[in-house]
């Protein structure tokens, strides 16, 4: 039964990505065709896709549905002519559209796109958009990688991060990780510090390690986490509720013990299933300590309970010894005085030779004790260990943070996004061809073509439906400003050749205009080929496992019985 929600959720996100690329490509050829309409231009044909199918006439307009869905156009002769007198498709000559003719028609594409985005873009408004975390005015440093730029700048775990660029942020850790991505030169991050603020600044380079796909676009993510708080809002008539918990709390610590995101807030929730959790929560400025049981999920307690002993482990290699990487407070192997770097040896008299030996053997046992045996400064000691049951548990609170931003302001956000991306290409190409000094990690591989978008709109779908439709509000405000660009093949080359006439009061020679399409055609076409190469590769790259990480890192996951 799950195989089949499994499949069916993915022909759903299949279904949205056409129709959200239909939509948008609709939207677009609209606004020109009823310009054009209004105006009394002549229409050949009107087409969604290409290579049609499907045609049928009405009133002298040719409607079509093409096999290829990547696209659609307009058939305005008296706009797209290429020869000095237009023609109507059964060869009836027609008048030259005007300057401003042109201009109105190229620019309704465009502005089509703007007010379904903005139209779509009311459903974020009103029901909001999930976010990874809830928005931070300030950040505090969790971790940081010691051999990264930053830590080599001054920054330090638990440094408060109070301005970005020399500006103050209202932004989750997603946006502001976008907004160093887009960084050009350095990154200048305002710091408090035992009550003392000052400037680290530091040049952003490849993050080796950054999670899930972002780890192979070679991008300056950061080498820092952040500790995020952890914000609640229990749900009507739950065990939360109950307990005296309200929405808005932030859950500060759990039997005593420090959080930092949530997923090691779940992991108390788990550990204390069926027993009192006595949870410190921020409310109003101040502290209060809330007592709630945990509830096991019915159905998954016995399917997916697991069995820890709070390590973190690692083995450089195959033939290397597995060692102790990190340690969880208040769980089993710490309290019995495992130590970090310690190698772990056996387990129930069974070799260790691998990572994945611990963890079946614990898996086993059931909650069973078993016995570890590791090796400290050449000598083997032996512990005693009950692993701890992490049963699927609930409290009855919703964890998910949702942001309410404005038309408008989805707009802004993608006109500025959009900016700044090609800023970056554009500063990352300079700095190679030593046209300046200052750098960007962003590279011209890192653009997205037809496969791309379809890509970001099914993954994005399937995380949630609704950051799949503020996707498609992103997609219809990137097409209009796309097709805005004064290039001779877009409808920014029609605005602007549209405009010189109107400036010089001639009309551009035709033989001009051919030449200059011709080759923005072909330059065109060459980047659709180029960025639908890396589109490929990305793809292919969500499909094939990650090589193991770096030395120092964690082998498999996962890797905290």
């Amino acid at each position: 039964m799950e195989t089949f929600w499994s499949h069916l959720g993915t022909a759903g996100a299949v279904i949205f990505v056409f129709a959200a690329l239909g939509f948008c490509i609709l939207f677009h050829e609209l606004g020109h065709f009823l310009a054009a309409k209004m105006l009394g231009l002549h229409i050949d044909a009107f087409s969604l896709g290409f290579r049609p199918f499907w045609r049928k006439k009405y009133k002298g307009v040719e409607y079509r549905i093409g096999y290829l869905p990547f696209g659609g156009y307009v058939e305005i002769p008296q706009i797209d002519a290429s020869d000095a007198v237009p023609k109507a498709a059964d060869g009836t000559e027609l008048r030259p559209g005007t300057a401003k003719e042109r201009i109105i028609t190229a620019a309704a594409g465009p502005l089509f796109n703007i007010i379904s985005g903005l139209l779509i873009g009311c459903i974020i408004w009103i029901w909001g958009m999930p976010q990874d975390t809830p928005k931070m005015r300030e950040i505090t440093v969790q971790s940081i990688v010691e051999t990264s730029p930053e830590y080599r700048a001054g920054l330090r775990k638990g440094d408060v991060i109070t301005k970005l660029n020399g500006e103050e942020f209202f932004l989750s850790w997603a946006k502001f990780v976008e907004q160093i991505l887009y960084t050009t030169g350095e990154v200048e991050l305002t710091v408090r510090r035992d009550g003392k603020i000052f400037t680290v600044r530091y040049t952003p380079v490849d993050n080796p390690n950054a999670p899930g796909s972002i780890r192979k676009e070679g991008v300056g993510y950061p080498f820092f986490t952040p500790r995020v708080p952890i914000k609640i809002f229990p749900k009507r008539g739950s065990v939360a509720e109950k307990a005296g918990l309200k929405a808005g709390d932030i859950v500060i610590a759990a039997n005593g013990i420090e959080l930092s995101d949530y997923r090691q807030f779940q992991m108390q929730i788990d550990l204390s299933c069926n027993k009192p959790l006595t949870l410190t929560v921020e409310r109003q400025g101040k502290l209060l300590d809330v007592t709630v049981v945990p509830q096991p999920l019915l159905g998954l307690a016995d399917k997916y309970t697991l069995y820890l002993i709070g390590i973190t482990m690692e083995q450089k290699g195959k033939d290397q010894p597995v060692t102790v990487a990190d340690m969880i407070k208040g769980h089993p192997a710490p309290m019995a005085g495992v130590m970090l770097k310690d190698q772990l040896h056996t387990i129930n008299g069974i070799k260790i030779t691998s990572i994945g030996v611990v963890q079946q053997t614990i898996a086993q046992t059931k909650g069973a004790p078993v016995e570890l045996e590791v090796i400290r400064d050449g000598k083997k000691i032996k512990f005693n260990l009950t692993p701890q049951a992490l049963i699927p548990a609930d409290i009855g609170i919703s964890m998910a943070v949702y942001d309410h931003p404005s038309p408008v302001q989805q707009f802004v956000d993608t006109v500025m996004m959009s900016w700044k991306a090609l800023r970056g290409i554009a500063t990352g190409l300079g700095n190679k061809l030593g046209l300046t000094k200052s750098t960007s990690t962003l590279k011209p591989s890192h653009m997205s073509g037809p496969l791309g978008i379809g890509i970001v709109l099914f993954t994005s779908v399937k995380t949630s439906p609704m950051i799949g439709i503020y996707m498609m509000v992103v997609v219809s405000f990137a097409l209009a400003i796309f097709n805005l660009l004064p290039l001779p093949v877009l409808d920014g080359g029609h605005i602007f050749f549209g405009l010189l006439e109107i400036i010089f009061r001639r009309p551009i020679p035709m033989q001009v205009t051919k030449v200059l399409s011709y080759i923005f055609v072909t330059l065109l076409v060459s980047l659709m080929l180029f960025v639908t190469f890396f589109d490929i590769r990305r793809a292919v790259n969500k499909v094939i496992p990650d090589k193991p990480s770096p030395a120092g890192t964690t082998q498999n996951a996962p890797q905290n019985p």
